[in-house]
């Protein structure tokens, strides 16, 4: 028998929701949840708010009747009757290497009572933060996911080099923690979300860092865009988003019951602020040969002579290839749940006898969007035997 559960459901305080019909805001989806608010679930909502992306999250439509989730830095417009999304707006002034490094002093000063770890994925942007803790001499702790696979070459060699900058350094094996691995013990949540198809990888991070005693964990999320996006001369026109820089899913549900608290450095604003200054006017950098150049005194010789991009998409699909089987089954289990066709047999045969290999975009949106959403489902669902 199946039966919706609500006791064990966890907090999330980094959102809360709004009910666009009402007006009313509740800090947490609970009550309504136990009271058969998933059952108006609407999965074609869910697959078009995916399809749209973080950056278009004012333009999302209700996933749970009337109901919208409200993220950190989100205002609602009642003249509009919209979600708002700000962006942020920089201060024009002059910058240099002295001032950067004055605003990441300051950012890290803010944790000087806490025991500061990075992950450590290989990658350039998070590379820097760890070559700016060692300039100032910060101790800190790395902890990260490796992997075997060829096109991960480079990553595992300055993750080597770097490994021996933190104290202590712990590097899991990403093939035993793909995409889609251990859904089912993904516990209660509020709300959807296609992060928790992460879980895995993420969890063993968490109670890695929980063993280290690291209380805050340091991400380079937000990289890609202060290094590589087009930098307007007016500081209006600046389109970074921080707040979606910010993990509330992960930090919520994996990181805060190891007692770990998930931050993406590049979402600091006094960051933001200096790296605007420093790159104002410039074009798109997509192999972010400016950032490369400008802290090449912080980094292995190995990011600042070479570009490369890191490829991710055979160890999704592995994950997704090695995980059909437990798709299916909270597939089912949602559609014995929900009775609706989004997840009936014919639906999921559909979607799984598409040509998996075929790297089309929108394909794997709407996979994720079933997938996770069969996911919160089923975390929901308490089996009785």
């Amino acid at each position: 028998m199946l039966k919706p559960i609500n006791k064990l459901i966890i907090p999330q305080p980094s959102i809360h929701f709004k009910n666009i019909h009402s007006g009313e805001v509740f800090s947490d989806l609970c009550k309504q949840l136990e009271q058969g608010l998933w059952r108006d679930i609407i999965p074609e909502n869910y697959e078009y708010n995916t399809m749209q992306g973080l950056l278009k999250r004012p333009t999302w439509k209700p996933e749970l009747k009337d109901v919208l989730p409200i993220y950190p830095r989100m205002k609602w417009c009642k003249e509009k009757k919209q979600l708002q999304d700000p962006y942020f707006i920089p201060v024009k002034q002059e910058t240099s290497l002295k001032d950067f490094l004055m605003a990441a002093e300051s950012f890290f000063a803010k944790y000087s009572d806490k025991k500061i770890g990075v992950q450590l994925s290989g990658g350039l942007d998070s590379s820097i933060i760890i070559g700016l803790l060692k300039y100032f001499d910060i101790p800190f702790s790395l902890v990260g996911m490796y992997s075997n696979r060829y096109e991960f070459r480079t990553e595992r060699r300055v993750q080597h080099i770097l490994a021996e900058w933190g104290y202590p350094t712990s590097l899991i094996k990403y093939e035993n923690h793909l995409p889609f691995f251990d859904l089912e013990k993904i516990p209660p949540f509020q709300h959807p979300d296609h992060l928790s198809l992460n879980y895995s990888a993420n969890n063993v991070m968490a109670v890695e860092c929980e063993k280290l005693g690291i209380d805050i964990l340091l991400t380079g999320n937000g990289g890609d865009n202060v290094f590589s996006d087009e930098v307007p001369e007016n500081p209006e026109y600046c389109r970074w988003k921080p707040q979606v820089f910010i993990d509330t899913w992960l930090n919520d549900i994996v990181y805060a019951p190891q007692g770990v608290k998930l931050i993406p450095f590049y979402g600091d604003s006094q960051i933001m602020g200096a790296i605007y200054n420093l790159r104002i006017g410039q074009k798109e950098d997509n192999t972010k040969i400016w950032a490369r150049n400008f802290f090449k005194d912080f980094l292995p010789v190995e990011l600042v002579n070479y570009t490369y991009c890191a490829d991710f998409w055979g160890l999704y699909i592995s994950g997704l290839q090695n995980s059909l089987f437990i798709v299916r089954k909270l597939c089912t289990r949602a559609y014995e749940f929900t009775e609706h066709p989004y997840f009936s047999d014919i639906a999921i045969s559909e979607m799984f006898n598409q040509d998996l290999l075929n790297a089309e975009k929108t394909m794997y949106q709407k996979i994720e969007s079933r997938i996770s959403l069969a996911t919160w489902i089923n975390a929901l669902i308490n089996i009785e035997n």
